[in-house]
């Protein structure tokens, strides 16, 4: 009877080894810089905004994502999931929009990461968050408004008080 407490106590602690080592070895880096021995992660970049690159280990949320288009714009909210590593992630965006023109504003980390970057006439924030699976990551690009506000201001005309 021991010996079968033991023998389920073992196969038991076994199971739960294995799925922490399948669970923790389950998330991939992200390369940003080529290796000698492999290449660099493929990019995929979205038509709409090529100059915002996203890895090829994130998969693009269709229902969650929209992109409003006119002659003269690009606008919309990209929403991806993966199993990747968030630190690398992070590098990743880091490295990659600053190489392609976009300047850092601001940033926030920790709970979750946010990213806003502008260039030219347009900004684009990024936000991550670790999920229990996955990281989720949206990419928000919209143009920047240069215009000036100018409240309406109405023309008051006295007229005669009713009698």
């Amino acid at each position: 009877m021991i010996r079968h407490r033991k023998a389920i106590i073992f196969g038991t602690g076994l199971v739960y080894l294995a799925l922490m080592v399948l669970l923790t070895g389950c998330t991939k880096t992200i390369q940003t810089e080529p290796d000698v021995e492999e290449g660099p992660t493929p990019l995929v970049t979205i038509r709409e905004f090529p100059d915002v690159p996203i890895p090829k280990e994130l998969t693009l949320e269709e229902e969650e994502s929209f992109v409003y288009m006119t002659p003269e714009f690009a606008t919309g909210t990209l929403v991806y999931n993966g199993n990747v590593e968030y630190d690398s992630l992070v590098r990743f965006f880091d490295e990659t929009l600053a190489k392609n023109g976009w300047q850092l504003q601001a940033s926030l980390k920790y709970t979750r990461t946010l990213f806003f970057y502008q260039k030219e006439a347009r900004i684009c924030l990024v936000t991550m968050k670790t999920m229990p699976l996955n990281v989720r990551v949206e990419i928000w690009v919209a143009p920047l408004e240069a215009a000036t506000y100018e409240p309406i201001v109405e023309t008051v005309i006295d007229e005669p008080a009713l009698q």
